[in-house]
Formats: C-alpha cells, sequence, structure tokens
C-alpha cells in the first residue's frame, strides 16, 4: 500500500501546505522513516526520531558540499557557511562568530528594532489596508542587518536578490532540497555580485574598522586564530539568509494566524508579556523552514531502520513539530503552550546563532502591531511560498483597525 502513497519521492511530494501536512501525518502514522525510492535518501518524520538526529553531530554530518560541484562563487561564499560545517571547523567559526554576536549586543539592539519597526508602521499609519510583508515583515530584518553591518539600506533590493538567490538557490518551484550543480551555475551572477560587494566592503573594514559587526568578526580572535576575509564574506551571507528569510516568514505567519484567532490577538494585546510563548507556538506550528539535510558518517539504525554510511538524511523539522507524539493537540494554536521542544531553530551544536535576535524582532514587531491595532483581518490576495521550500507567505493584505 505504501508504495502508492504520493510524495515518497520528492518528485511526487504534495505542493500545497495543506496537502503536505496530510503527507506528513499519514508518514508520521505509517512510515517515519522512509527511503525515497528515486533519490535514495531517508525521509524522517517524527519528532523523536528527527531530535535524535540533529543532536549526534558525529553519526549526521552537516557538511553536504561535496554531494554536488559547487560554481566557483558559491565555494567562495561556503567558506564561511558554518553551519554547514562539522566540528572542528565548526567549532572554530561559531566561537569566533559568537564573540562578535554576544547576548549584549543583541540587548543593545532592541531601541533600533523599536525605532525601525516604528518608522516603519509610521509609513503606512492610517492605511485601510496594508501589505505586511512588503511594509514591514521584510524590510524589518533588512534593516536591522543593515544596522548590524554598517552597510546603506538604500542597497535593499539587491540584498533582497542575493538573500533569495542564497536561500533558494535556483530550485524555483523544484521540490529537492540539495540543489543541482545547474541551478546553482543558474544564479551564480547574483552570488558572485554579492561576493564582490561584501568583499570591497570587508577590505575597508579591515583598513577602517568601526563599531560595526564586520570589525568585530575581522577583529576576532581564538587561541590565535582570526578570520579569513572570505570566512567573513561567508558569514555576512549566512546572516542575509538566517537572519532575513526567517523573520519575514515567521512575522507573518505570526500575524496570519492572529488574523484568524482575534480572541487571541486580544489576549495578547491585554498581556504583552505572553508574546515570547506565543512566538514559540508560532515557530512550532509554521516554522520557516520544512526540512534540513544530513548526510551518516557511519552505518547507524534509527526507528528501526539501518541506514548505511554516506546517505543523506532530511530530517522534516515542519513535521516533527506537528507530531502528535510530543505535543497534544498539535495541530492546534495553544499561544501559552508549555513545554514547547520545538525544533524550528534547530538542535544540539547547530542552535541557531541568531535566535536571540529574531525573537526579539518578532516580539517587538507584534507589540507594536498589536497597540496600533485595535482589530484586523485579512485581506484578499494572500499569497503563499511554496511550502516545499519555506513554510510563508510572500504576500498579507491585512485590513487593520487604527487604534490610534
Amino acid at each position: 500500500m505504501l508504495d502508492t502513497v504520493p510524495g515518497l519521492d520528492l518528485s511526487d511530494q504534495p505542493a500545497g501546505y495543506e496537502a503536505l501536512k496530510a503527507w506528513w501525518a499519514h508518514m508520521r502514522e505509517h512510515a517515519p522513516i522512509r527511503r525515497d525510492r528515486v533519490l535514495g535518501h531517508w525521509h524522517v518524520f517524527r519528532h523523536a526520531d528527527a531530535t535524535a538526529v540533529l543532536t549526534d553531530h558525529e553519526t549526521y554530518s552537516s557538511d553536504l558540499r561535496d554531494l554536488v560541484v559547487q560554481p566557483e562563487q558559491f565555494a567562495i561564499v561556503a567558506r564561511g557557511a558554518f553551519n554547514g560545517f562539522d566540528p572542528p571547523d565548526h567549532r572554530r567559526m561559531r566561537g569566533l562568530v559568537g564573540k562578535a554576536f554576544t547576548p549584549r549586543v543583541v540587548e543593545a539592539l532592541e531601541p533600533v528594532v523599536r525605532r525601525i519597526t516604528r518608522e516603519l508602521l509610521d509609513e503606512v499609519r492610517g492605511r485601510p489596508e496594508v501589505e505586511l510583508i512588503d511594509a514591514l515583515a521584510y524590510p524589518l530584518p533588512l534593516a536591522v542587518i543593515a544596522e548590524l553591518l554598517r552597510i546603506p539600506l538604500s542597497e535593499r533590493e539587491r540584498f533582497r536578490r542575493w538573500a533569495d538567490a542564497l536561500f533558494y538557490q535556483g530550485r524555483g518551484d523544484d521540490p529537492v532540497i540539495i540543489p543541482t550543480e545547474e541551478m546553482l551555475r543558474s544564479v551564480e551572477p547574483q552570488i558572485g555580485e554579492m561576493n564582490a560587494y561584501f568583499l570591497d566592503v570587508i577590505a575597508d573594514r579591515r583598513q577602517r574598522p568601526g563599531d560595526d559587526l564586520i570589525s568585530q568578526l575581522l577583529l576576532a580572535e581564538d587561541e590565535g586564530q582570526q578570520l579569513a576575509d572570505e570566512e567573513v564574506l561567508g558569514v555576512c551571507g549566512f546572516l542575509l539568509v538566517a537572519g532575513h528569510i526567517t523573520t519575514t516568514m515567521v512575522l507573518g505567519n505570526a500575524v496570519h494566524l492572529l488574523a484568524t484567532r482575534p480572541d487571541v490577538a486580544d489576549a495578547l494585546r491585554t498581556e504583552p508579556s505572553a508574546i515570547p510563548a506565543a512566538v514559540e507556538e508560532v515557530l512550532r506550528l509554521r516554522g520557516q523552514l520544512p526540512a534540513t539535510a544530513r548526510r551518516t558518517t557511519r552505518e547507524v539504525t534509527l526507528g528501526g531502520q539501518v541506514i548505511p554510511a554516506g546517505d543523506v538524511v532530511l530530517v522534516w523539522v515542519a513535521s516533527a513539530n506537528l507530531d502528535e507524539r510530543q505535543f497534544p493537540d498539535a495541530d492546534e494554536f495553544r499561544p501559552r503552550r508549555r513545554p514547547n521542544r520545538h525544533l524550528a531553530l534547530g538542535r544540539g551544536i547547530h542552535f541557531c546563532i541568531g535566535a536571540p535576535l529574531a525573537r526579539l524582532e518578532q516580539k517587538v514587531a507584534l507589540e507594536a502591531l498589536l497597540a496600533d491595532w485595535s482589530d484586523f483581518r485579512l485581506g484578499d490576495g494572500v499569497e503563499e511560498v511554496d511550502p516545499r521550500q519555506a513554510i510563508g507567505l510572500r504576500a498579507l493584505p491585512i485590513r487593520p483597525v487604527w487604534a490610534r
């Protein structure tokens, strides 16, 4: 029976979000670990198995660089993309980046995030309909990154083009998780443009360091080691994707959920201190990434299945976050859910280094929106990103009632 179920390989995987959710539910119940019959990848659907993979970096490697021939410009930026490294390289890179990306830096950014949020909302104040992605969810994290790196926000459209090229990597509507060389080559010009831009900025900061994150990364030292220019470039590219795409999609998803649950919006408006817990529930229910990939370093048994060394394992994080075995009423939006051990920001050594900043941006933005809008409803034309690549919205028209 299982061989007739759609979606047992990525080529016939359901495209719409509700269809994808139904597929995940079916697989969690009937085939929680299943080998893709075309590519040979292993799919992992349940929370316990997903956690086992994400927390065992010795058995499940994050370094997939040699699976696909990388065009030159991708190979350059990949030298600093430490989320795709294993120890000891990952430990060295994350340790150095961590020295320049401390909780104190994030705390100091809160007034900046509040100011940018206020400015963006003031631009659309009084409008009967607001396109939330363009008005706030996209420009807010981009402006914060520009502030961190001290680069002009006037470059925002170029940043968006680069971030999209890095994130989607030429896959378009193709559901593959690991892009082909041909897909990478299709967006290499954008990556080359980004590399040239940031390497010029980095060279300038070496000569004239300031108080920005790039300067701090260049000065950071761990046991006598410092980051090379191309490694700093990789961190900038990583920030463009992780810091921009994540907040844009999760904030859009949060407002979409609250628009359909005015009772929850009212409760959070009355008690803003509950917003951080609600953000965690949004991350669980509609986090930004459907899946992440690992590769086995040895033969391993997972959930009763023997997986050979060198095989690719696709961890369906979004499915794990809807696993009824871990989350009671898993399909329901429960903003006060405790505990909430979701995997949307990763687990283990690859837990998102930018999580504090992403959470801060979500909290500040939702506080401001709920204060400004006494009520709000969805407009027409909500447009979803293909959920096989990312879980989020491309367009989110909102009809607000302005409170002041």
